[in-house]
């Protein structure tokens, strides 16, 4: 008992358990939600296949573009539970109609409603994701956030397993449209669990507390910088140019679009995989909830291990570029031994190292750009080159398979782009690498 309680004051500061139990509850039900959602975007997408994942990539694409700024003049409107609830009751509202338009038997409107729910979802998640964390952001001093949101982090990742399992299970059990109305419920369990954050917030003086505490006035600092640089032009063409002017985030850039193009291509052939196996919707829709539970608990296992160990011990060039390997065996397995268990080992192993090592990779090499190159051109990285490639790769991917090329050609073909993002991955590494060790950001070197 004196062990656990030197472990918990090693970690914990007063009354920040109860804080921490609340909004990892908050993360658990959001995740465990979307990951039912999840699974009915992909069915309704897999069913068609590459021939429309394309145009609904390009949707979403455009889609994106349009709602970031409605989301943030409604984030600047206000904030708070009263925004949650505003914003999570308006998706409320939205599943019930989703639910009604998906009862409807007409094979036309249910083909439209499930474009649509493909491209609503990306939206979906934009919003509810993006509004909770900023919520813990303001609730929480820069010297908490790094003790806490590893812990809500993984909180989220549980909740995302008990939800791809527990929608496996209820499409075996009810028609699949159900897990609409699940997700209505976990929306309402996050409104419920950040009503008592908030109440727990607001009784414990955890913002005068240690006030004069030097940490507290370098993150004021910090946010002080923060908000002048955001006070400058930025857009998508400022990033552009910011971006052309650094060969270091020049050669990111080219590093990020030859990866999405793998991703996007993974993906694609995942969806048609999954249509030649003529599953009927349940097993389809089963199917998909058990490759979210499968990445979802290989990401927890190695998140348990230890990430921040993990990069530290391989080094960037190392982790940068071992990570497209996956691809590489991924293609020549598709190209030699095509099969739907092949596709489903590839989506889990590259998803799973996604979201646990390559992600936070990605963010470490941004460790070495000065402020203001960082908010001119991360932005453009993160969304129009991203979601730029997803749209350029699905695209070329289409015109590939109209044109008769068969699943194993286009793997085939994909396997040296494969091995030059390995290559760029561990340049760009060894830059990061060199950058660091020099003190130099890089910024319009």
């Amino acid at each position: 008992m004196t062990r656990l309680r030197q472990w918990r004051d090693k970690f914990f500061r007063p009354g920040e358990i109860r804080l921490l139990v609340w909004s990892t509850a908050w993360f658990f039900c959001l995740l465990g939600g979307y990951y039912q959602l999840r699974p009915l975007r992909e069915t309704e997408a897999f069913t068609r296949g590459s021939d429309e994942i394309p145009w609904l990539f390009l949707a979403s694409f455009l889609t994106m573009l349009v709602a970031s700024p409605i989301y943030a003049s409604v984030a600047n409107r206000g904030r708070g539970m009263r925004l949650v609830s505003r914003v999570y009751r308006f998706f409320e509202l939205n599943l019930l109609v989703f639910f009604f338009a998906m009862q409807v038997s007409d094979a036309g409107i249910a083909a439209w409603v499930g474009r649509v729910y493909f491209v609503w979802l990306s939206v979906f998640n934009l919003f509810v994701v993006s509004l909770m964390w900023s919520v813990f952001t303001d609730a929480n001093r820069s010297d908490q956030a790094k003790r806490l949101f590893g812990f809500i982090s993984a909180g989220g990742t549980i909740g995302g397993i008990t939800g791809s399992a527990f929608a496996s299970w209820l499409s075996q059990q009810v028609d699949i449209s159900y897990v609409l109305i699940a997700g209505i419920v976990a929306l309402e369990l996050c409104q419920q669990c950040g009503r008592v954050f908030a109440k727990t917030l607001t009784s414990q003086d955890l913002v005068n507390e240690d006030a004069h505490n030097p940490d507290d006035e370098t993150a004021a600092l910090a946010s002080t910088e923060q908000t002048a640089t955001s006070k400058e032009k930025h857009s998508m063409w400022v990033g552009i140019r910011t971006v052309w002017k650094s060969p270091y985030l020049l050669g990111l850039c080219l590093f990020m679009l030859a990866l999405q193009a793998c991703a996007t291509t993974v993906y694609c052939e995942q969806a048609d995989f999954i249509r030649e196996a003529n599953l009927n919707e349940a097993d389809r829709f089963a199917l998909i909830s058990k490759i979210n539970l499968w990445v979802l608990s290989l990401t927890l296992a190695v998140q348990l291990l230890g990430t921040a160990a993990l990069l530290r011990r391989l080094g960037m060039a190392i982790v940068l570029g071992v990570f497209p390997l996956i691809y590489v065996i991924g293609f020549a397995g598709l190209a030699f031994w095509p099969s739907l268990n092949w596709i489903v080992a590839l989506v889990v192993v590259h998803r799973a190292s996604s979201y646990a090592v390559f992600a936070p990779a990605i963010q470490i090499l941004y460790t070495v750009v000065d402020r203001r190159t960082l908010y001119q051109a991360k932005g453009f990285l993160d969304t129009a080159v991203v979601r730029g490639g997803d749209v350029m790769s699905a695209q070329l991917f289409g015109v590939l398979r109209f044109n008769g090329l068969s699943l194993t050609a286009i793997a085939a073909g994909f396997l040296p782009l494969a091995v030059l993002t390995g290559l760029l991955g561990m340049r760009i590494g060894r830059q990061q690498a060199e950058m660091q060790q020099r003190g130099r950001p890089a910024g319009h070197d």
